[in-house]
């Protein structure tokens, strides 16, 4: 069921003000996604662009194509989980991602700074989006908690979604903690497991995305607490949001293979290193 400003229930059964988040999830969310198209724009003025950069460019386009062609259908408030959720993962994750990989190819520390400071920036406004997205979901569904977090497409997203929150915090608690001890930021840093379990929760949240694109498998019918099934159809598309109101299998296809480019594209390895002097 769809609520929100287009017509729908302005309070759930729950005792939800859905006109009321509808408008917090919608203006929220777009001032989140303008920040991050500003943040992204700041990002390309300084250093070159990369393979990295296309992903990110593709990823706005995804997402705006996307956000077309959902509020053409209506503006409701399940149509910002999707849009929301998108642009979140396939375009300012991206982003974040494009930002932190282009500092190495700049020589000059304030230039590496500065850069980081994008990609943590862009990490924030990737996280209300998607937070925003999540929330527009749980007050859609108008159900008890037990009741959510119930098909495969919300565990991969759930998942992608609690490692995305403590890499940031792990990333906050490296760039912050020094401010404690000698009253400066550390921003040029390198941490393998920042890296390795960033990379996993971009996984599991592009892997969210074309899950939800694809199909709905529903593998606790009778919400938590109730018996794990896995459906005999588990792999045959349809039965989404997507296949309705985005313009049939064809599109659909289209946006998962868009998707998985995006995907590719930021994890191509960076090749763009500062090659230091000779010693002779």
């Amino acid at each position: 069921r769809a609520c929100g400003l287009s017509g729908a229930t302005p309070h759930s059964d729950m005792g939800l003000d859905l006109d009321g988040i509808h408008q917090n999830v919608m203006y929220g969310g777009g001032a989140a996604l303008g920040a991050a198209v500003v943040l992204q724009v700041l990002s390309l003025v300084r250093g070159s662009l990369t393979v990295n950069t296309m992903g990110a460019l593709v990823g706005a386009a995804i997402s705006f194509v996307l956000g077309y062609l959902a509020l053409s259908k209506g503006n409701n408030l399940f149509v910002w989980h999707p849009i929301l959720m998108t642009a979140g993962s396939v375009f300012a994750c991206t982003a974040a991602i494009d930002t932190v990989k282009r500092r190495k190819s700049m020589a000059k520390a304030s230039k590496r700074s500065w850069m980081v400071q994008l990609h943590w920036f862009l990490m924030d406004a990737a996280l209300i989006a998607m937070g925003l997205g999540v929330l527009a979901i749980y007050a859609n569904k108008n159900k008890p908690l037990a009741k959510h977090f119930t098909t495969a497409h919300s565990w991969l997203g759930l998942a992608g979604l609690a490692l995305f929150v403590l890499n940031l915090m792990g990333g906050a608690t490296t760039t912050l903690g020094p401010v404690f001890l000698c009253g400066k930021m550390k921003l040029l840093w390198t941490d393998v497991l920042h890296r390795t379990s960033g990379a996993a929760a971009y996984t599991c949240m592009m892997g969210a995305v074309l899950l939800g694109l694809y199909n709905r498998v529903v593998l606790l019918p009778d919400g938590w607490g109730g018996k794990f099934e896995l459906p005999a159809d588990w792999a045959s598309p349809g039965k989404t949001w997507s296949y309705a109101n985005l313009g049939g299998e064809v599109i659909v296809k289209s946006f998962m293979a868009a998707v998985l480019v995006v995907y590719l594209l930021a994890i191509f390895p960076s090749s763009n290193k500062i090659s230091k002097p000779k010693v002779s």
